[in-house]
């Protein structure tokens, strides 16, 4: 009975803080187009600010209860699932654009967060001077990315895709910035309560299966708190605005990585198994520089590098059960 309650509770989690996160990438999209920001903008920042409040919420609140394990695994298994599962799946359905800009500035940007979070990892400890620097390489990177989008030529037809994006009802009926916004607290109310669901019902079934929340975290919880980024990008490539369906993903691996990673050693320091920086670290590293490799071709994720990095992303799912 335990565990059928405890399941439920997830899964009840995992709806509020899905449909949460739809409501403020909805309202971040609304308030974006009314003040007129660039798709590119749009994708790296506030669309994945939006796809990234599921982690957010699932570490601080892990942080604060004091399941530190969580916050950090739920932020590097998410990371990895947006790479292998989210954009290895799109591409499979169907090739994604690359925007030149984001390969030129952003993905080194996420490489570089990647790395850095790694030094700060060695004495296997983030300590709060470290949550600090990751923030204040944060906001480089929004000064960076605002900047960059402002200077951005856009095509006509990104334009267009996007005044034809598809708000649900409510946005559709107000421009009020005051409305939106009201919603956009609303809707983080909402990410904070799922994310309190999953947090708790996730450690009781670690504890009834007898599961390190480790592996709870960097599978289960990253694949949950991933679903926005994938519905965000699957949404956007299949409306033809590769500014967003790209970007979003690389945003929110440096949203993840410099934003969340930033706050909750502030909250609470986290401890770092040596094991991690061996094996979960490494694998993180290679499936972002493997967007390198995979983006140089035409600005363009085919079919076949997309295979490889869904198959890639089931392979660590596999050897990190079976570790």
């Amino acid at each position: 009975m335990e565990i059928i309650f405890s399941v439920l509770l997830f899964l009840l989690g995992l709806v509020v803080l899905i449909f949460g996160s739809s409501y403020l990438i909805q309202s971040s999209v609304k308030l974006s187009y009314i003040f007129r920001l660039s798709p590119l903008f749009i994708g790296l920042v506030i669309v994945a600010f939006g796809t990234s409040a599921p982690e957010a919420g699932i570490s601080i609140v892990a942080a604060v209860r004091g399941y530190k394990e969580i916050a950090l695994g739920n932020i590097i298994g998410s990371c990895i699932a947006n790479i292998g599962l989210v954009l290895g799946f799109c591409a499979l359905l169907l090739p994604l654009a690359v925007n030149k800009n984001i390969f030129k500035r952003e993905l080194p940007i996420m490489l570089l967060a990647v790395g850095l979070v790694y030094l700060l990892a060695l004495d296997l400890v983030l300590s709060r001077i470290d949550g600090f620097i990751l923030l204040s390489f944060f906001s480089v990177f929004i000064f960076l990315a605002y900047k960059g989008a402002k200077s951005h030529s856009l095509e006509f037809s990104e334009l267009r895709n996007l005044a034809n994006f598809k708000f649900k009802k409510i946005f559709k009926r107000t421009s009020s910035k005051f409305v939106i916004g009201i919603l956009s607290i609303l809707s983080l109310c909402l990410i904070v309560l799922g994310a309190n669901l999953m947090v708790k019902s996730g450690v009781s079934l670690a504890k009834i299966f007898g599961i390190s929340p480790w592996v709870i975290s960097i599978t289960v919880f990253a694949i949950g708190t991933s679903l926005p980024e994938l519905a965000a990008s699957l949404t956007a490539s299949f409306r033809k605005i590769p500014s967003i369906s790209v970007g979003n993903i690389i945003g929110s691996n440096i949203f993840n990585i410099l934003f969340i990673l930033g706050i909750v050693p502030l909250i609470r320091p986290i401890n770092i198994a040596p094991s991690v920086l061996r094996f979960e670290f490494p694998v993180l590293f290679l499936f972002s520089a493997s967007l390198f490799a995979v983006m140089r071709t035409n600005y363009k994720i085919t079919r076949k590098e997309g295979l490889v990095l869904f198959l890639g992303y089931l392979f660590f799912i596999f050897f990190l059960v079976r570790r």
